[in-house]
């Protein structure tokens, strides 16, 4: 499974805790139930991200950023 089709298969709550990770926050107060299953996906761990939640979490910036960038040439 791709990164990309990886993060958009998430839900919203689990994609806020990756990006809560990536800029150096906890996951205090966060939901057991996404935390969990980030946890199963190999994306966290309770240290912060992997290296494989990094990656998820560059493709899903890299597209947003190419998204905007062709709205904006448009």
């Amino acid at each position: 499974m791709s990164a990309l089709t990886l993060w958009n298969n998430m839900t919203r709550r689990e994609q806020r805790i990756i990006i809560k990770l990536f800029g150096g926050g906890s996951l205090h107060g966060d939901s057991m139930n996404e935390t969990i299953n980030l946890m199963r996906l190999g994306l966290i761990t309770e240290n912060g991200l992997t290296p494989v939640g990094l990656e998820v979490f560059i493709a899903a910036f890299k597209a947003q950023r190419d998204i905007r960038q062709a709205e904006v040439a448009a």
